[in-house]
C-alpha cells in the first residue's frame, strides 16, 4: 500500500505540474480538499477508492493512470517482491515481474514448478504468444501435439492459443521466466 500511495502522490503532482494547475485548481476540480492532496502529493496517506476516482475523475484520467509508478527515467521491479499466486495445492506458484501494460503489450513472469507437478494451463485469445526461459532446471513444455523438453538456459517460444501444460519431472525445484506477449 505504501507504493501505491506513491505513485498516486507522483502522478497527481505530474499532472498537476503538467497542466500548470495550483493544488486549490485540483481540489475545486475534485472535491478533495487541498490539504488532503497536499499529503496525497507526498505518499503520505492511503487514499480511499473514492477519493482516488474523484482524483482521476477530476484530472479526467484513468483510474489505473493515477496508480502506475513513474516511467520517465526507469522501473525497477522483483522478482519476490509480491506474494505468489499459488496453485497445485501450492507446488506450482507464479511471481509478476513486470505488470501488463498496453503501451508494451506483454507482461513478465517467474515461475517456480515443485518436482513432479504438472500444471495445466487454459488456452489463450488468439494471437498471445509465450516465451519461456528455463532459469534452473529442466521444463516439459507441451501445446497442442507438440511436447518440448527445455533445460536451464534454453528458450521456448508458442503460441498459447490452445491448451498447454509446464511440468517438472526432475527431483529439484523447475524455476522460469515466462514473457505473455498480446499482439
Amino acid at each position: 500500500m505504501e507504493q501505491m500511495s506513491k505513485n498516486i502522490g507522483f502522478q497527481l503532482k505530474r499532472f498537476r505540474s503538467l497542466r500548470g494547475l495550483s493544488l486549490d485548481d485540483v481540489a475545486k476540480a475534485t472535491g478533495v480538499s487541498k490539504a488532503q492532496l497536499a499529503q496525497i502529493e507526498k505518499g503520505e496517506p492511503n487514499p480511499t477508492v473514492s477519493t482516488i476516482w474523484k482524483i482521476a475523475t477530476g484530472l479526467k484520467v484513468s483510474f489505473s493512470t493515477l496508480m502506475q509508478p513513474s516511467k520517465e527515467c526507469f522501473q525497477k521491479y522483483g522478482a519476490n517482491s509480491e506474494s505468489p499466486a499459488v496453485e497445485e495445492d501450492g507446488k506450482y506458484r507464479v511471481y509478476s515481474i513486470v505488470p501488463y501494460d498496453p503501451k508494451r503489450g506483454w507482461e513478465l513472469y517467474k515461475v517456480e514448478i515443485d518436482p513432479g507437478v504438472i500444471h495445466k494451463s487454459e488456452a489463450h485469445p488468439e494471437g498471445v504468444e509465450e516465451t519461456i526461459t528455463v532459469i534452473k532446471g529442466q521444463a516439459v513444455i507441451q501445446c497442442g501435439d507438440m511436447k518440448e523438453v527445455l533445460n536451464e538456459g534454453e528458450t521456448l517460444i508458442f503460441s498459447g492459443h490452445q491448451s498447454h501444460q509446464y511440468e517438472n519431472l526432475t527431483k529439484d525445484i523447475t524455476m522460469l521466466y515466462l514473457i505473455i506477449q498480446y499482439q
